[in-house]
């Protein structure tokens, strides 16, 4: 407030302020604006959007028409709900889904507890140096192309000269086991490929996760006395969540998706113990040319990936 030197008073008015944004700039709206900005972005961007749709949604939207028709690549016709009917009435289906979710179950179990009992055992040695050695050797197999994997793992299996049967002979154990060939112990060995189950990608997201855990308040619960199993049960895996959503996921796409390795050490046999799916996907399209067929199994592995993926997300909540 003022005061002239005639003793009347002024009073301040405020002066509205404004918001810079609101307004155009030079009479041209902002949304031109921003666009003449970050347009060669948009251009830069086009290349990648053209390519994920030519070669992801276009042949996901043929699958989709297909999977109701009979095709074989030359001519197509239309049958409605026949390649469906077909797939839930075969008993070969029925027969790799129970595979599949042996697979799956499996799959998701060591990918969440081995790889996370590794993690946990390298954060607690003393030294860094022993904490690289040990982190280096988990991660080496990564590197590793997985058919080279698969062609090992299958030589360890081989009823004549495999490593299996050789430690079982040391053991005095003189039965001789054709651990691919045989129905009921065929879907067992390949589940039990990769002993010890400490794959690099989880093991990493893990590592990684605790790591960078709050050292402050597990130091203020230890001196409270939290023993090391209350540190790892109401402190680790709490704050482990949003990393077992994403293993979770990951583990139950790759392994509904998995063809090579079975196709490697079974072929899917002996007749339909180890199959799966994909593998039938696969033989009815590129080995009977039943390519409709084929379409509508992968429609159907796709509405499984998405229902158990939403599940996934609805069961696992967390604040990420």
């Amino acid at each position: 407030m003022d005061s002239d030197g005639d003793g009347a008073v002024a009073i301040a008015t405020p002066v509205p302020s404004f918001n810079r944004t609101s307004f155009s700039k030079g009479d041209k709206p902002m949304n031109l604006i921003k666009l003449k900005r970050y347009g060669t972005s948009y251009l830069f961007l086009i290349p990648s959007f053209l390519f994920i749709a030519t070669f992801l949604y276009y042949p996901v939207f043929l699958a989709l028409v297909h999977s109701f028709t009979k095709w074989n690549l030359v001519t197509s016709t239309w049958i409605g709900l026949d390649n469906f009917k077909r797939m839930f009435n075969e008993s070969s289906f029925h027969q790799a889904v129970r595979n599949q979710f042996i697979y799956t179950f499996t799959d998701v179990a060591k990918a969440i507890t081995f790889p996370l009992i590794g993690a946990e055992l390298i954060h607690l040695l003393g030294g860094n140096k022993t904490k690289y050695m040990f982190r280096t050797g988990f991660i080496l197999p990564m590197l590793l192309p997985g058919v080279v994997s698969y062609l090992l793992w299958t030589n360890i299996y081989d009823p004549t000269n495999g490593l299996l049967n050789q430690l079982l002979h040391v053991f005095g154990m003189n039965a001789t086991h054709a651990w691919l060939g045989e129905e009921k112990t065929a879907i067992w060995a390949i589940v039990m490929f990769g002993v010890p189950f400490i794959s690099g990608l989880p093991f990493l997201i893990f590592y990684a996760a605790i790591g960078n855990m709050n050292y402050e308040q597990l130091e203020a619960a230890r001196i409270d006395g939290a023993t090391g199993w209350q540190l790892f049960t109401k402190m680790h895996l709490p704050s482990l969540r949003p990393q077992f959503k994403i293993v979770i996921i990951l583990t139950i796409l790759g392994s509904l998706q998995d063809y090579v390795k079975i196709s490697i050490m079974t072929g899917g046999g002996p007749g339909v113990a180890t199959t799966n799916p994909a593998m039938i996907m696969y033989n009815a399209a590129f080995g009977s040319s039943q390519y409709g067929y084929g379409s509508a199994i992968g429609v159907a592995l796709f509405l499984i990936i998405l229902v158990l993926t939403i599940f996934n997300l609805k069961f696992l909540k967390t604040d990420y």
